[in-house]
């Protein structure tokens, strides 16, 4: 299972110190290096970086792999020190190997240093290498490298580099991680594999994920090595799955307790089996178990089932899931009927989703389908499914139940409900609201689950009702709840009329608000805590878009109860990913795209991922990244199911249009938006799309439309209020006082838009404003007026450059690069003479007159130019950026490429940190 060298280099070097001391060290003496490991460790990697690390010292290295056929052992005396021996695979080796290598080891010279690699369950002694007692000198340092399993960070860094932020996810790398035992090749196979295929989550979620080619290779060669007992304990282990006690293990293989355990020893010997827990046993690779029971004969594979269910059956707590496994692949379908009826009623039949979502799918292909039990564990599985993080598989499953004429139709309403939440909320299909609304229908005898579904069409997140149907359908859950007279019926109405007035911005009071809301207490009623623990979290969503951060915060942190983290993992991923979008806005943008890409599959954080990297994107000018992420402009609503998060991207996607000088597409998004803005209804959210519709309105002569849309903008915030959409609404008057040229007016707009900005704790949102605040009041006062003025003598000029200055130390601070050019760009064109260079930042103008020389190095300019070409811009939109001619960015473009060597646009250097 030798593996290649991908990831590690990025890896820290083990014991790098230990090897440069002893070949280039003052005072080296030789030394030994015991490089250990399993196999798929990882041992020819980590020797193969040891060799490029000599190299870099100057010192020879020389490999010797006795194992591959290479018997000639190399002679050494003739080579001079300092030299690194390599020596792999000595359990492979042929029998003189050793020998040579102890009788060298005793010769060795200072400078010299010997690596030998192996596998110790693969040695007759795995402590001794060389050996019993192999006599080396006083003077041989020895230092054991011990290789392992991967931590599960390290799986997750190299799926998301293999498959790319759309594909990985935490859960895939934790579920990769899992079937790989953390074996380092394993991993890389497995993720070789789910490169190719359309799906990689649903091909790992698969009850019989196949195991790669060189796993099944190794997996046979051990077995064959192992007596007979030890193998039968192996195929027994491989059955039962999981950490097996040492007596379930024997019972399945047949085999009393003395020859059973001399045969679990033999197999933890081997490296098949480890001891996972006290008297708990398993693979040290799960996904070897297929490999196994893939080559067993049918009758023996069949034989083994049945014993496992009959051994599980003998214990105090019976898991019946597991028992209908094994029964229906030991082909006992009377008993695996009769145990799929026991699993309906086991509380703990929902431990392994997985499995209760794999016993559905063989009950749903039997012509006598025991319904009862298939309808309990649906409702089983539904139940879990919201809370928890379901797959698509789990909702597939589910859509096939409620065909079912023998299910009562509570019973189908409830599956239906639940199956229309995840496919909404989790699973962000549109097909959620419609599975809600006929539930509706089907639940006339249970208040609580009609109050259930009604709350979830209220939400006003959606985009699929508009503000009046949402509110209709809470008038409908609140009469629901008053009928009933249930406790936590009457919350779950409150709760949702609360998240509206949080969401809209009300200015009047409303019972339900989070603010008045108790806190979950994690007491015994679920649905209580439920209720409230959703309420909070999307309350917290909502004051996020409207721009009060600190009650963001506060929503957050009651939000974040044990009972969350322990009963609902999906809501604590929502409030994760809302705790992104909290950090974007309070300007915390140290390591926000790296946590953000780890997230972007995740179930419950995509969209806020998505959302926050398009942001980053733009303001750093990785306009590549942006094209990748931004949907189509039909797909908006469907890749971003959430409205204010379609409107915030709407927004995005503007800004960038305009800058890339492509009017007609700013258009088109800002028509479609304003449209699904004034079916929506809710107003305060138009504030993140709004200034930019109208600045690409106003940039195709559409005053008319422009104005239009500032007063209906008006007039939706007159009952209605957030902080960003009031600081919007500001903005958009101004761009239409400086596009009237009334730049005096434009620039105290902008101002008071700042401000609010600043009150918010908002920075880079303070910053575009004060940056178009400079630039107007720059215009308003010509350069030459401030020549007349002097420079000495405080002219107009300073407010407008005091403007320009902080929002560029706002932009360099935060990393936005395309925002901070764009600013400096201005400072040149518009600042005073004699003053524009130097608060520019540009060092060379600075100076004064002459231009210094950077030979080889790029000069600033260059390195501006150099950021944005490597962003994806064209050399027209960064002439656009830096007030510069497309013929002089082309200059710019070919000395950089020359001065680097770059062999494309996309290799060129850029400044931007990768955060």
């Amino acid at each position: 299972m030798a593996g290649d060298d991908r990831s590690g280099l990025f890896q820290p070097l083990p014991g790098a110190a230990f090897l440069r001391a002893s070949l280039t060290g003052a005072e080296c003496r030789p030394a030994l290096v015991l490089l250990e490991g399993g196999a798929g460790t990882g041992k020819t990697t980590l020797a193969a970086r040891w060799a490029r690390a000599a190299a870099d010292w100057d010192v020879r290295t020389l490999r010797h792999t006795p194992a591959a056929g290479s018997t000639a052992s190399p002679d050494l005396m003739a080579v001079e020190a300092p030299a690194l021996l390599v020596v792999e695979d000595v359990h492979r080796a042929a029998d003189g190997t050793v020998p040579w290598l102890r009788a060298w080891l005793r010769e060795a010279r200072p400078g010299f240093v010997t690596v030998v690699s192996y596998r110790p369950a693969e040695l007759p002694h795995p402590a001794c290498p060389l050996g019993l007692d192999p006599e080396l000198p006083p003077a041989l340092r020895i230092r054991r490298e011990r290789l392992g399993p991967w931590e599960r960070d390290r799986t997750r860094a190299l799926a998301l580099e293999v498959l790319g932020p759309e594909r990985s996810s935490e859960r895939l790398a934790d579920r990769l991680h899992l079937l790989a035992g953390g074996n380092p090749q394993t991993v890389r196979d497995l993720l070789d594999v789910l490169a190719e295929t359309t799906d990689p989550a649903a091909t790992l979620q698969d009850e019989e994920v196949e195991p790669p080619v060189r796993l099944s290779q190794h997996i046979t060669a051990r077995m064959a090595s192992l007596g007979e007992d030890a193998t039968a304990l192996v195929r027994a282990a491989a059955v039962l799955g999981g950490g097996s006690r040492e007596r379930d293990l024997r019972r399945v293989a047949g085999l009393g307790r003395s020859a059973g355990g001399a045969g679990l020893v033999q197999a933890l010997r081997s490296g098949l089996l480890e001891e996972r827990a006290p008297d708990r046993y398993g693979f040290t690779i799960p996904l070897a178990a297929s490999a196994v029971l893939t080559g067993l004969p049918g009758p023996v594979r069949c034989s083994l089932h049945r014993r496992a269910a009959d051994v599980l059956t003998r214990g105090g707590e019976v898991s019946w899931v597991a028992v209908a496994h094994h029964e229906r692949l030991g082909g006992r379908e009377g008993a695996w009927l009769r145990a799929a009826e026991r699993a309906a009623d086991d509380p703990n039949a929902l431990a392994d989703p997985g499995a209760a979502v794999s016993l559905l799918r063989s009950l749903l292909g039997r012509p006598d389908l025991p319904a009862r039990a298939a309808g309990r564990l649906a409702l089983g599985l539904t139940r879990n499914a919201l809370l928890t993080l379901p797959s698509a598989g789990t909702v597939d499953v589910l859509g096939q139940i409620l065909v079912l004429s023998q299910l009562a139709d509570e019973v189908r309403g409830e599956i239906r409900l639940e199956r229309g939440l995840v496919l909404n909320s989790q699973l962000c299909r549109s097909e959620g609201k419609t599975e809600t609304e006929r539930a509706v229908s089907e639940l006339r005898s249970r208040p609580d689950l009609r109050v259930r579904a009604l709350a979830a069409l209220a939400n006003p997140l959606s985009a699929v009702y508009g503000l009046d149907a949402n509110l209709h359908w809470w008038e409908r859950a609140r009469a629901t709840a008053e009928a009933s007279g249930d406790p936590t019926d009457l919350l779950a109405a409150r709760a949702v009329r609360g998240t509206i007035a949080v969401a809209c911005g009300e200015r009047r009071r409303v019972p339900g608000r989070p603010g008045r809301l108790p806190d979950p207490d994690g007491g015994p009623d679920s649905r209580r805590n439920e209720y409230l623990t959703r309420a909070l979290s999307n309350a917290a969503c909502c004051a996020v878009f409207n721009g009060d951060l600190r009650q963001a915060a506060v929503l957050l942190r009651r939000s974040a109860t044990p009972w969350a983290a322990a009963s609902a993992p999906f809501i604590t991923q929502c409030d994760r990913g809302t705790e992104l979008l909290l950090r974007l806005e309070r300007g915390e943008w140290s390591g926000l795209g790296r946590e953000s890409r780890g997230l972007l599959s995740g179930v419950g954080t995509r969209v806020d991922a998505r959302l926050v990297l398009l942001h980053l994107g733009l303001a750093r000018g990785a306009w590549e990244d942006c094209v990748t992420l931004q949907p189509g402009l039909e797909d908006m609503s469907r890749v971003f199911s959430q409205f204010p998060y379609e409107v915030s991207a709407a927004g995005l996607r503007i800004r960038m249009a305009v800058a890339r000088q492509n009017t007609a597409e700013a258009v088109a998004t800002a028509d479609r938006i304003w449209h699904r803005l004034r079916a929506k209804g809710v107003w305060v959210w138009a504030g993140h799309a709004a200034p930019w519709a109208v600045e690409a309105w106003l940039l195709a002569g559409g005053e008319d439309t422009a104005l239009a849309a500032v007063a209906e903008f008006a007039s939706g915030l007159r009952a209605h209020h957030s902080r960003t959409a009031g600081a919007a609404l500001l903005r958009c008057r101004a761009l239409l006082a400086e596009h009237a040229g009334e730049h005096s007016e434009a620039r105290g707009l902008f101002g008071r838009a700042a401000l609010v900005h600043e009150r918010t704790g908002a920075p880079y949102r303070r910053a575009l404003d004060l940056e178009v605040a400079g630039r107007c009041g720059l215009v308003a006062r010509p350069p030459e007026a401030e020549a007349e003025v002097g420079a000495g003598a405080g002219g107009p000029a300073d407010g407008p450059l005091r403007d320009l200055k902080e929002a560029l130390r706002v932009f360099e601070s935060l990393g936005a690069s395309w925002d901070a050019l764009r600013a400096r760009g201005t400072l040149r064109e518009l600042a005073p003479p004699g003053r524009s260079r130097a608060l520019a930042g540009d060092p060379a103008d600075a100076r004064g007159r002459g231009r210094p020389a950077y030979g080889d190095a790029l000069s600033p300019r260059e390195q501006e130019v150099a950021a944005l070409a490597a962003g994806g811009l064209t050399n027209r939109e960064i002439a656009g950026a830096l007030h510069l001619s497309p013929r002089t960015v082309e200059q710019h473009v070919y000395r950089i490429m020359r001065k680097t060597h770059a062999v494309s646009r996309r290799h060129l250097p850029t400044s931007r940190a990768d955060s």
